[in-house]
């Protein structure tokens, strides 16, 4: 995790939205996100919880965040992940093996990284 995995989620969007060339004004980014500019407000000032995910992966893609980063400190599940558990039953199964394995994430990372290899 980078430098954003102890900050705020506010602090870091307002912060990110400031920081782009040129600036993003409040409403600007809003209006790109297509939510109002007072909710936004509230989210930069810590207020209110983060929007959907697929709001906040185009909040990292406008401002040139890593998506998996940004939510995750917004405490969302990636669309991605939502996307396979809809589609494929066997999914929530297979997280509570990998969980329950007693495998490290790391140990898990490794295991994914050979086994994707073996694709043909």
């Amino acid at each position: 995790m980078s430098e954003v995995s102890d900050r705020l989620f506010g602090d870091v969007i307002r912060e990110a939205r400031l920081g782009v060339h040129p600036p993003l004004s409040l409403r600007k980014f809003a209006e790109k996100l297509g939510i109002a500019a007072a909710y936004l407000s509230k989210i930069e000032s810590n207020q209110d919880k983060a929007p959907a995910a697929d709001k906040v992966e185009r909040m990292a893609e406008i401002l040139g965040l890593d998506k998996n980063e940004l939510v995750q400190l917004a405490k969302r599940m990636p669309t991605s992940i939502e996307d396979a558990f809809k589609k494929d039953s066997r999914v929530p199964e297979f997280l509570r093996v990998a969980m329950g394995s007693g495998l490290s994430p790391e140990q898990l990372e490794q295991f994914l990284k050979e086994n994707q290899a073996k694709k043909p």
